[in-house]
């Protein structure tokens, strides 16, 4: 086991989490120790109910294994509850220029940021043994990858996060709304954004996917100088989506820009939590394993 590889995932930094070697060692960082002491249930319902057995595999626990079939069978199955069973999940990653933008305060660009929390869900939810798939959202929604049952599948999923926020033009709202043709009904979809689209649009487009009782949630990946606007001097912004310029004096117009992201923040959240979904924000100066753990034991807390 090398240097890397030695390092405890619990004290990780955004640093080390950049140097290494590719996403999917990083996703595996992310996932051990702190999360995989999560047990399987932040993404699934409270029920106990008794649902259907299944072949003992390698790394289950003993404790689920149902003896009474054991001495009719002579084989070991697993007793699974409801919140147990496969669960599908798509996570969807807005690759829009808008996601390429990284402060002089921030860990990494907020496209990479977004990517690692990806993985991160990849690795989980393939440890649980649920369904993923992937897909990514530009002017509309550019590729999707369905879920597989073959071994490799998330190694395919980690390639295709091998890709860089190119597309010029955001398009969340079409892309979440064709998403919801392809989903599977009671799943679960993620979406992985900077939310730089109006509410109302999300809205109507989430809404498509609660209508396949779909749960949602909304992760916004947002850089700290998106959120304070702390620029001292005169100077000309970039939009780099469109490409337009705008000069800006930041002291005459720092409260009311910041003033209207607390108000669009609270209107990404209010689309989701309408819609019965979940919503967080990360923020890019965070790291990554402790926003993603904090956010899945905040959710075991509450189911």
């Amino acid at each position: 086991m090398g240097v890397r590889e030695s390092l405890s995932s619990e004290f990780l930094d955004a640093g080390v989490m950049s140097a290494l070697p590719d996403l999917e060692m990083q996703a595996r960082y992310l996932v051990s120790g702190f999360l995989s002491g999560l047990h399987r249930s932040p993404l699934r319902g409270g029920s106990s109910e008794f649902k259907e057995f299944r072949p003992y595999l390698p790394g289950d626990e003993m404790k689920d294994v149902d003896w009474k079939v054991f001495a009719r069978t002579g084989k070991l199955h697993i007793r699974l509850r409801e919140e147990d069973t496969d669960m599908s999940c798509y996570l969807l990653l807005d690759r829009s220029a808008s996601m390429d933008f990284k402060g002089p305060r921030g860990s990494m660009r907020k496209w990479d940021y977004a990517r690692a929390i990806a993985a991160a869900f990849i690795h989980f939810l393939h440890k649980q043994r649920d369904s993923v798939s992937l897909a990514f959202a530009g002017a509309g929604l550019e590729e999707f990858v369905k879920s597989a049952s073959r071994a490799s599948h998330m190694h395919n999923l980690m390639a295709k996060l091998h890709c860089n926020a190119a597309a010029m033009s955001s398009g969340l709202p079409a892309a979440i709304e064709t998403l919801a043709g392809l989903v599977r009904r009671r799943s679960i979809a993620i979406v992985i954004s900077d939310f730089y689209a109006e509410p109302s649009e999300l809205y109507s487009a989430a809404s498509k996917l609660r209508r396949r009782n779909c749960e949602l949630i909304f992760i916004q990946t947002l850089d700290p100088r998106e959120l304070d606007f702390d620029f001292d001097e005169p100077l000309l912004l970039k939009e780099l989506e469109s490409q337009a310029v705008m000069p800006v004096s930041p002291d005459i117009i720092r409260d009311a820009y910041k003033s209207r992201v607390a108000a669009h923040l609270a209107a990404v959240e209010d689309a989701a939590r309408s819609l019965g979904g979940d919503y967080a924000l990360f923020r890019s100066d965070e790291v990554p394993l402790q926003a993603l753990g904090f956010y899945l034991r905040r959710r075991e807390l509450m189911s």
